[in-house]
């Protein structure tokens, strides 16, 4: 395993970069990057993983249950802090929920129709101190990547076996016919040796660095559609060492063995 990578970028294609620079730069508190006039790059204040949007002549994006990709996630030490300040700069935001033993979150949507995952880093009732500065930007991390997958030995082959990353996380809901895995490459130990546990979740929601949420779809009668390219959507994702001496792309295409 490959400890010394790490998520650098997440790449998405759009018709038009219109209002993503206020949503990311203004609303969310994001550092934008100097780019050629096709691009824009979104990062966090201290969070190695950056946001990169590039426009083609594509069809504008259209969210689907069973699209391949799926969201990101970004974690905070105070959703209800964060969400109080989107509200106050007047966007509108859910009330976060617990969502079982997975999490306290809600999700927004972006100017190009990409959902936004807003995950508290402890449980309901579990939020830690959040200091001075933006309300989301000063205590986020563009935490998670999410896509579908309908295979989930080749997407264990894909990332494990080809990638050298390491499953951290293993989190059923069985009742909604999907079970969802997170990678990242890490020798941190575990709260729990138990990849099922409860316990691990609310410290894997505090980790600084990027990893992939997959989210397998257990019912066999949904097929994962990948988005031809004509339309808008996921590009890939670059990883590489920490010096930024290595770096490497990851397309999506090159992910179409998870699909069925």
């Amino acid at each position: 395993m490959r400890t010394d990578h790490s998520i650098i970028s997440h790449h998405l294609t759009v018709p038009t970069l219109d209002g993503l620079r206020s949503f990311y730069g203004g609303l969310l508190g994001m550092h934008i990057k100097e780019c050629p006039e096709d691009t824009l790059t979104f990062g966090f204040p201290g969070s190695g993983c950056q946001l990169v949007f590039k426009t083609a002549e594509v069809q504008p994006y259209e969210a689907r249950p069973n699209g391949f990709y799926w969201k990101i996630g970004i974690t905070v030490r105070n959703l209800d802090h964060a969400v109080t300040g989107l509200r106050q700069m007047g966007t509108m935001v859910p009330d976060p929920i617990q969502f079982r033993d997975i999490g306290y979150m809600t999700h927004i949507t972006d100017p190009a129709g990409f959902t936004i995952e807003l995950l508290q880093q402890g449980f309901q009732g579990s939020e830690r101190p959040v200091g001075e500065g933006h309300s989301l930007a000063a205590q986020a991390t563009l935490a998670h990547i999410t896509l579908r997958a309908a295979d989930i030995s080749a997407a264990h082959a894909c990332f494990i076996e080809r990638l050298g990353m390491r499953l951290m996380s293993v989190q059923p809901v069985e009742s909604l016919n999907f079970c969802l895995y997170f990678y990242a490459w890490s020798e941190e130990a575990l709260p729990h040796d138990d990849l099922a546990a409860v316990e691990n979740r609310e410290w894997l929601w505090r980790r600084s660095y990027t990893l992939i949420e997959l989210q397998h779809l257990t019912a066999n009668s949904i097929d994962i559609e990948m988005p031809d390219e004509g339309n808008s959507g996921f590009l890939g994702f670059s990883h590489g060492s920490a010096s930024m001496s290595e770096q490497h792309f990851i397309a999506a295409s090159e992910l179409a063995c998870l699909l069925r």
